[in-house]
């Protein structure tokens, strides 16, 4: 540490024994500060550990969440760069875990330059929202029910460890693109089937463990043959890149949208009734027709949908899950086409 009590000291201690009072007392602090500065630099060692353990940003967004607990409880850590959707995660369940993520949502919908709290009155909670690099316009969220905006957790996180979350955040964001380059459908954009199947998995698991509904919905474009018959293939092409930049407006950042083969799409809806299903559907088939698209001699292009809400009974696997919804989509073609049946 670089105290010692010389034998000088020790002379002189014995004419003045407060001397040497003093200088244990001072070897008691810096020993003190000595541990709360190995604790510190230990607690972001950790968290540099767990952000290099995995690329996946909602595990990166979870340890962050774990890394967080001992110094600032909260209810909810959000991240989001605006080019990008937002990635969670909360401890929060059922409606409140619902409304918190559409408040993030919210509080996240621009970008900003400098930091913000306040209080959420109509959840009875309070948020910090920080701009971690305004060149990329990228920010972390905070909700938690501490009415002390300025406390000494918040300014720990300000000080060390919000510039320690740039570079480990980006390299996820770029894994990301890499990653997402082969689970995407390269003409649309949209994921592809095997990404459906993986998230859809974890959907039915979810809402088994929360008793939330489900609802998966079968899309099939309508008079879609005659335009690649009569039009080419590559305007109908342009045609399923127009319908899917259609799709991806109307529905939540919540839903999975995909493309599951040539004029086929599926959806997944958390936490979503038939009836407000239904409802999301009607407004797709709507938006579908206004498109005024149409080969020569044939009628326009339209989509039918088929809905079914997820059954732990009846539903044990995907499989069963999908025929249930194909069934409706063909009882949908069958009473007349561009409309959702369930």
């Amino acid at each position: 540490m670089g105290i010692s009590i010389s034998l000088e000291n020790r002379r002189k201690a014995m004419i003045n024994p407060a001397l040497f009072a003093k200088q244990p007392r001072a070897l008691i602090e810096e020993i003190e500060e000595y541990r709360k500065e190995t604790e510190r630099l230990g607690r972001i060692y950790d968290l540099h550990r767990q952000l290099g353990m995995s690329l996946d940003m909602d595990t990166m967004i979870e340890a962050i969440s774990r890394w967080l607990v001992p110094v600032m409880p909260h209810n909810l850590v959000a991240y989001r760069r605006f080019d990008r959707r937002i990635h969670t995660a909360c401890s929060s369940h059922g409606p409140d875990r619902l409304r918190l993520q559409e408040i993030a949502q919210e509080l996240m919908r621009h970008p900003m330059r400098e930091k913000r709290s306040g209080c959420l009155t109509s959840v009875a909670r309070y948020y910090h929202l920080w701009p971690l690099d305004p060149n990329h316009n990228d920010c972390l969220l905070v909700i938690h029910e501490c009415a002390d905006l300025s406390s000494a957790p918040f300014e720990h996180l300000e000080t060390e460890v919000l510039e320690e979350l740039r570079g480990p955040l980006e390299r996820a964001l770029a894994y990301e693109d890499l990653y997402d380059q082969a689970r995407r459908d390269s003409l649309t954009g949209l994921v592809n089937r095997r990404v459906f199947e993986e998230r859809a998995a974890l959907e039915m698991a979810h809402a088994h463990r929360h008793g939330n509904p489900l609802v998966l919905a079968c899309l099939d474009l309508d008079h879609f043959k005659a335009i690649n018959d009569r039009m080419g293939h590559g305007e109908g092409d342009v045609v399923l890149q127009k319908v899917s930049k259609t799709f991806a407006r109307i529905v939540r950042d919540s839903d999975l949208l995909a493309r599951v083969g040539g004029d086929e799409f599926a959806m997944i809806l958390p936490s979503t009734s038939l009836e407000n299903a239904n409802l999301l559907m009607e407004r797709l088939c709507k938006a579908v027709r206004e498109l005024n698209i149409g080969a020569p001699g044939s009628e326009p292009l339209g989509v039918s949908v088929g809905l079914a809400l997820w059954q732990p009974a009846g539903h044990a696997t995907l499989e069963a899950w999908w025929q249930s919804a194909d069934a409706a989509l063909y009882r949908a073609k069958a009473s007349g086409r561009s409309q959702v049946c369930f």
